[in-house]
């Protein structure tokens, strides 16, 4: 049975709700909240996957795997967490916390996530999830994004989203 994206973004806001209690801790690196399923991570370029568990860390240029049936929350900074939906591949590729506002990007491959900035955030974190086809930076938002046949789609439940095109895809049109 094929998901809707209005029904997806339903279970995403329900697992972000139960993430928001432990966005006030300060992970030195992201930290798996909620692990179903088949979740994995690879942690370099040549390495074989392995399972994950809640309570996991999960490093700057790790790739988090979930096959289907599957999902993963990852609290990625005091502000902020990502729950990857089934069947999708991401690569957290920048957290800095020290940058002002501190810089988070992350890498959606293949599938879909959704994004939780806390409230009035924006000021205070920089946060960008890079499709093939472009960028969503989050402006102080919930937002989910999702990547079918190499191109990137965005939904936004509240806030602001600004879109930035990847250059190919600009010089296409």
């Amino acid at each position: 049975m094929k998901n809707s994206p209005m029904l997806c973004f339903v279970f995403v806001g329900a697992f972000f709700l139960s993430a928001l209690s432990v966005l006030d801790a300060a992970p030195e690196s992201g930290r798996v909240t909620v692990a179903v399923g088949d979740v994995k991570v690879v942690a370099a370029e040549g390495e074989p996957a392995k399972a994950v568990e809640k309570g996991d860390k999960v490093a700057v240029g790790t790739t988090v795997l979930t096959g289907p049936e599957s999902r993963a929350v990852i609290v990625i900074t005091p502000r902020s967490a990502i729950r990857i939906a089934e069947n999708s591949e991401v690569v957290i590729e920048v957290v800095d916390e020290t940058a002002s506002p501190a810089d988070v990007t992350i890498n959606l491959k293949e599938g879909s996530l959704g994004a939780l900035l806390k409230p009035n955030a924006a000021t205070e974190l920089d946060f960008k999830v890079r499709t093939p086809s472009g960028v969503a930076a989050a402006r102080g938002t919930f937002y989910s994004v999702a990547v079918k046949d190499g191109k990137g789609f965005t939904q936004v439940k509240e806030g602001r989203v600004e879109i930035i095109p990847n250059a190919e895809e600009v010089e296409e049109e």
